[in-house]
Formats: C-alpha cells, sequence, structure tokens
C-alpha cells in the first residue's frame, strides 16, 4: 500500500515538472526555446559578445531599403522598414526575410510575427538555418508575436525567417514578416584568443627574420 502512494506521488510531481518545464526542446546541434527566459538563462552559459537589438537610433528614417547592415548583421528583405524601436518589417516583399551574421553566431532568439491581413490571426512561421534545419511553428499576426530561440554548438551564418507570403496583395503573394527584440551571441574571439594570435604572429616573424639574416 505505502509502496503504491509513494508511486502515485512521484508520478504527481514527474506531470508536474512536466507542466512547469519552460518550452524547449532539444536537436542534434543544440537546443530550441519558446521561452524569452528560458532562452536568457541558457545565454549565460555560451560565450561571445552577447547584445540586444534595436533600431531605434539607425539612420534612415526608418525605411532601410533592400539591406540593413548594423550590429555585425546583414538584413535583406524587399524593403526594410522600422516597425518599432525593436522590430524591423519586411514590407511587400516578394522574398523573406534573411539576416547574415559576419562574426556568426551560436545563439539567436527574437519575437517573431508578420503583418497579415485582418483575416488572419495566426500563421506558420518557418525558421531556416544555412545547414539545412528548419523549424516550423505558429506564430500570431502583428502587433502580438512568438518567441523562438536557440543556441547551437556550430555557428550559424546565415538565417531565414518567411510567413509563407500567405498575404495577398493585387493578387500576389507578399512575405510580411515583422522580427524584434532580437537578442544574439555572437561568435567573436575572446581576448586570450587574440593575444595567442598575435603571439603566434610575432614568433613567426622573429622567425623568419632570423632566417633571413645574413
Amino acid at each position: 500500500m505505502k509502496n503504491n502512494m509513494n508511486s502515485r506521488f512521484l508520478s504527481f510531481v514527474t506531470a508536474l515538472s512536466l507542466i512547469f518545464i519552460p518550452a524547449r526542446s532539444a536537436w542534434p546541434q543544440g537546443t530550441i526555446y519558446f521561452e524569452r527566459t528560458a532562452f536568457s538563462n541558457a545565454c549565460r552559459s555560451v560565450s561571445g559578445n552577447k547584445q540586444s537589438i534595436s533600431f531605434e537610433y539607425l539612420p534612415g528614417y526608418g525605411e532601410f531599403g533592400p539591406i540593413l547592415t548594423a550590429f555585425d548583421m546583414i538584413f535583406r528583405g524587399g524593403y526594410l522598414v522600422r516597425q518599432s524601436p525593436t522590430s524591423l518589417y519586411n514590407f511587400d516583399s516578394d522574398f523573406p526575410l534573411t539576416i547574415h551574421f559576419n562574426s556568426g553566431a551560436l545563439a539567436f532568439g527574437a519575437d517573431f510575427s508578420s503583418k497579415l491581413s485582418p483575416q488572419f490571426t495566426s500563421f506558420t512561421a518557418t525558421v531556416s538555418l544555412d545547414w539545412g534545419a528548419t523549424f516550423n511553428f505558429t506564430a500570431p499576426s502583428y502587433p502580438d508575436s512568438q518567441f523562438f530561440g536557440f543556441i547551437s554548438p556550430t555557428p550559424i551564418v546565415d538565417l531565414t525567417f518567411s510567413d509563407g507570403a500567405i498575404f495577398m496583395s493585387g493578387g500576389y503573394p507578399m512575405h510580411q514578416e515583422v522580427i524584434g527584440n532580437i537578442y544574439e551571441v555572437l561568435l567573436i574571439p575572446e581576448p586570450s584568443e587574440l593575444g595567442l594570435l598575435a603571439l603566434g604572429g610575432l614568433l613567426l616573424g622573429g622567425r623568419f627574420r632570423r632566417r633571413g639574416m645574413p
């Protein structure tokens, strides 16, 4: 009887723990997150230059054209517009929003949304990474959003965010992606690594100089 009660209690505790664990799931190259706090806590153990992205003080009056270079990243879309101080809008585009990380990214998280017509309250968001991984999840239309983040041991160089181009304008499908509150960890060499590289260069230079002496 006592063993049965203990078994039931453990089952109950296990069920509660599964309910309250922050939403995340493992994949071969790392972990994905659907809750910002859990993602931010996990990023503390990732080395690199950590930063939150704001578009508030960038030049261009909030209209950046098809390419925006900022924060060691290159954003590409049909026509990029600052939707809010922290979000970027891919306005009436023939192709989805892409991000190139000049230094590579070991972690990336953001709020994903889309400025669809009022008939759409949600859509299937697709995030694709350069080495072939693709993630699909349901996100609400603007002004609501869904957080999605990932941590990868392999640096990510290119990322594509698509809302499926389900918005129709003039009979043509258009992308209307909105991405905001971006947080990332860029793969930038630590000062110790830079020091070792500089020291190695000096040693090699001195060795070749000695060889060239008579």
